[in-house]
């Protein structure tokens, strides 16, 4: 049985209802072959959608044949960053809505994950506080910048002590912070830089402090961590100069390297090869991984195809805590009595 810990739903009813009625300057349009469009927010053309998002019965037949116990899901995360902008709490208000509609479809298989109103951090920590009295929510998806805006930012901090209060798992997904541009082609922006998205997220949350000051945090990492189980000695490095480059930044807000910070977070298994599957196990340790499947996109592992070679490799235990034990010793249970 598996714990999925990284996927991403749409309810059809309320794309259907974008249709009608906007919600803070988002639509959606649907076209003759079925496939909606969003516009407004991030999408500054009409932009499609997978259907996969939203159809229900395909996911759920998907889930019961790869005997999927627990699907964690967020929306797609280009509904609460893009480049410029984050979501706005009547957003935000809006997405927590739909999410609750899958679940209470989803026959007991799909677990809805709180999203964050970054476009407005004032009022961010009241939407925690309004979504948690509508649903014991045990896990949250955030994404690694909020329009551009990193998230040590002071501003946040609240946010960042409420999760830690609360208990929640949270996912750090990529988004994109800047245009894709420079990349040519948006699918190249998301082949190679999401990953460094995650990467510098990471990097300035635990130079900047946030993760010593917060050590309570459960944070998972998408695409297997980004770049950063590889970089890891790289940034100790900075921390352990004492030459020429030897920098007093390094060492300001943090009490030790930069590894034991990754140390204590979660990676998932969509890195997207055997091997590099493999490297973050056998780098970060089987306690640390947790499966997670990008369900539906192609450029991720929505039927846990690429991540199983590397699972199977493992010895019974290790295979088990990747695949749920992990998941369900991190979520915290609030009005539910799982089985571990």
């Amino acid at each position: 049985m598996i714990v999925d810990v990284h996927a991403h739903a749409l309810s059809e009813r309320f794309l259907a209802d974008l249709q009608r009625r906007p919600i803070a300057g988002i639509s959606a349009e649907r076209g003759d072959n079925g496939t909606y469009f969003m516009r407004g927010g991030g999408w500054d053309r009409p932009s499609s959608l997978d259907v996969n998002l939203h159809d229900l019965p395909r996911r759920l037949a998907s889930l019961k044949r790869r005997e999927v116990e627990l699907q964690l899901f967020a929306p797609p995360p280009g509904f609460f960053s893009w480049a410029g902008g984050a979501a706005s709490r009547e957003w935000v208000e809006a997405l927590h809505a739909q999410e609750l509609d899958i679940a209470a479809q989803a026959q007991g298989l799909m677990e809805p994950m709180v999203v964050f109103a970054l476009g407005e951090p004032e009022r961010a920590v009241d939407e925690i506080r309004r979504a948690m009295d509508l649903y014991p929510f045990r896990a949250g998806m955030l994404p690694s910048t909020a329009g551009g805006r990193p998230l040590d930012d002071p501003i946040f901090e609240p946010m960042w002590s409420l999760i830690e209060e609360l208990g929640l798992l949270i996912f750090l997904h990529p988004t994109s912070a800047v245009g894709s541009e420079r990349f040519g082609l948006h699918g190249v922006h998301v082949l190679v830089g999401w990953p460094f998205e995650t990467t510098l997220a990471v990097t300035r949350l635990i130079f900047e402090g946030v993760l010593e000051r917060h050590p309570g945090l459960k944070i998972i990492l998408s695409h297997g961590g980004g770049n950063l189980v590889f970089l890891r000695g790289r940034l100790d490095s900075a921390y352990n100069a004492e030459g020429w480059e030897a920098n007093p930044y390094y060492r300001k807000n943090i009490s030790r390297p930069p590894s034991a910070y990754l140390d204590r977070l979660y990676y998932d298994t969509c890195a997207l090869s055997a091997e590099s599957n493999r490297f973050v196990v056998e780098t970060m340790g089987e306690d640390r991984v947790m499966f997670g499947s990008d369900y539906p996109f192609d450029i991720g592992d929505p039927e846990g195809k690429r991540a199983v070679p590397a699972i199977a490799s493992l010895s019974d235990a290790a295979r088990e805590k990747v695949c749920r034990g992990n998941a369900y010793a991190a979520l915290r249970t609030i009005g539910k009595n799982l089985q571990n």
